[in-house]
């Protein structure tokens, strides 16, 4: 696997770069290298962005930042913002704190909880009678258009980069990454990602988190993926 043919590196945030909302440094570093190398990142995450930089600086690390599961896509450079589907209803969010929907993340399209809730949150849909669906995200739920993911994101994204899916390499955790590992040329899965994802993947890491993306981003660098398919249990 050539370097020239891995031409972005599409990167989910908690559970894949960071650990409670935490990116260490070494991760960052080693994201830089990558950057260096001429590769081009995007942030692919299930937060709205204010949740996203209460923890984390993006500075110019990446081009393109998708947040909100795939609903609104972001250009480092311009700063515009791109909402790819109509805004959370403000009904909607109404009946969810009515009920006592806690806690609630309520982005620009978006609404989020923790996935306990999540009968509220269908029953609040029900009743205001919106087009929306709850996704899950490990121990959260993401309350979204139909159709919106993390694919419709990445896709927004790279358009605007004038790249294209063939050339993404992907990386992520949970179980809103497989819309994402299904466009990616390369799929990659950490070592914590859930098992639906890692059925999904081209490579599984033998390392967890940061210390995963560590390994990738040194493959990267290298341009020898391939080295990181020989310690995949999954290779083949």
């Amino acid at each position: 696997m050539e370097g020239m043919r891995h031409r972005v590196l599409a990167c989910d945030f908690d559970g894949t770069l960071a650990v409670e909302g935490v990116c260490s440094d070494e991760t960052v570093e080693a994201l830089q290298r990558v950057a260096a190398s001429g590769m081009r990142l995007v942030l692919v995450t299930g937060r709205t962005w204010e949740e996203l930089i209460d923890v984390f600086d993006p500075g110019s690390l990446f081009e393109q930042i998708v947040v909100e599961n795939g609903a609104v896509v972001i250009d480092r450079g311009s700063g515009q913002e791109q909402l790819l589907a109509p805004r959370v209803p403000p009904g909607l969010v109404a009946e969810l704190q009515r009920t006592g929907v806690t806690p609630l993340i309520v982005g620009r399209v978006l609404c989020s909880t923790a996935w306990s809730q999540e009968p509220k949150l269908s029953a609040a849909i029900a009743k205001v009678g919106v087009d929306r669906q709850v996704v899950r995200n490990r121990d959260s739920a993401m309350v979204l258009p139909p159709g919106i993911s993390k694919r419709t994101g990445i896709e927004a994204a790279l358009r605007a980069m004038g790249e294209t899916p063939a050339v993404t390499v992907a990386v992520g955790d949970g179980e809103n990454d497989v819309a994402l590992f299904a466009v990616a040329g390369v799929a990659v899965a950490v070592a914590n990602a859930v098992d639906v994802l890692k059925a999904r993947a081209d490579v599984v890491l033998s390392e967890p988190n940061g210390k995963g993306i560590q390994a990738l981003a040194a493959a990267l660098v290298a341009g020898d993926l391939g080295a990181l398919t020989a310690l995949s249990p999954l290779a083949g």
